[in-house]
């Protein structure tokens, strides 16, 4: 199935806990809002939101955009609750090294 993460519908019920390895460091910065608005019409209130995005500690030079803990608290700022932030390794198959990022508990008020 296609879809646009901007414009999420729910089959007729909203998610517990929705999953994101690698998407949002993809959005710019005129996307988030959007996706965000669309994550919260689909996971219930109280559900969480898991997310791995690529860290802005990870040195530049190849790859998506990085993300800061700043950016994450303020794409989230409004009808979510912030639980933690912490540093997380990313294995990926393109290099041996993983790749420096931020792993998010984010709960939906």
């Amino acid at each position: 199935e296609v879809g646009d993460a901007r414009r999420l519908e729910s089959p007729g019920e909203q998610f517990d806990t929705v999953l994101d390895c690698g998407l949002f460091h993809v959005l710019d910065d005129e996307d988030r809002q959007p996706f965000v608005e669309s994550l919260g019409r689909v996971l219930r209130p109280g559900g969480q939101y898991d997310m791995l995005c690529f860290s802005d500690e990870e040195p530049p030079g190849w790859g998506p955009r990085r993300v800061t803990q700043a950016e994450i608290r303020e794409a989230f700022a409004r009808g979510w609750e912030l639980e933690a932030i912490e540093p997380a390794d990313l294995h990926v198959t393109i290099r041996a090294e993983p790749v420096r990022s931020w792993f998010a508990t984010i709960r939906r008020s």
